[in-house]
């Protein structure tokens, strides 16, 4: 067994600084400061961070669009409310049923509300688009069945890079919300944001400081209930 206590070169005050943000870093939908402004030299740090994120073969193929524009935000923002009528009304009839519990509803509900007037959204891109990707595996000599894993390493390839975005936004005193909900409507954010044809979008980050400042775990299922050694 690892001795947890054994010397590495992560302090063990950098460790538990480092373990208290994984564990506390939320999507936060309810907490959004949307009248605080945000130093966009604090984005393009948590940015520096997140491309450092693990990706396929190295490639690199993100790129990320930062959108403070009050007219595209808006525009993102009403394809983001279009686009997630359809969960809205399944997510109400869920709690109705007794499903899900009111507070999640209630959060996506208001990040509907609140997201024209978030500071700072971040759509992160990929410089393909998933066919590419399932025609390289092709070209490669894998079988039609490998679909599968061209589009993981295809997606693979940016939600790492994602995750550390949200965790250095948080090291940054900064929330953030992602959501992926307007890539059902791809065509009406794409004229928002002026891609060019083969790039792809692969969500949206809404950015903003926190309102309040506690953090904390948020309930899981133990370890237990998922844990499987050597088969499942």
């Amino acid at each position: 067994m690892t001795d947890l206590s054994a010397p590495t070169d992560v302090p063990t005050a950098d460790r538990d600084a480092v373990l208290r943000i994984l564990q506390t870093t939320r999507s936060v939908r309810r907490r959004l400061d949307t009248d605080r402004p945000v130093d966009l030299r604090l984005v393009h740090a948590a940015l520096e961070a997140a491309l450092q994120a693990p990706n396929g073969s190295n490639e690199q193929p993100w790129h990320w669009i930062v959108v403070t524009d009050p007219r595209r935000r808006t525009a993102l923002a009403r394809c983001y409310r279009e686009a997630a009528r359809p969960y809205l009304a399944a997510m109400t009839q869920r709690v109705e049923d007794g499903t899900v519990g009111r507070g999640v509803l209630n959060a996506s509900l208001r990040l509907t509300e609140v997201l024209d007037r978030v500071p700072v959204m971040i759509v992160p891109c990929l410089a393909s688009t998933p066919a590419d990707h399932v025609d390289l595996f092709r070209r490669l000599g894998y079988a039609p069945s490998a679909e599968h894993a061209a589009l993981s390493v295809y997606y693979g390839s940016i939600w790492p890079a994602v995750w550390s975005l949200m965790l250095a936004l948080r090291a940054h005193s900064l929330a953030s919300a992602v959501t992926a909900l307007h890539l059902t409507r791809p065509d009406d954010a794409n004229v928002i944001l002026n891609l060019p044809e083969g790039v792809t979008q692969a969500a949206l980050l809404a950015v903003a400081h926190p309102t309040g400042e506690s953090f904390r775990p948020a309930p899981r299922r133990a370890l237990d209930a998922v844990l499987h050694h050597d088969t499942w």
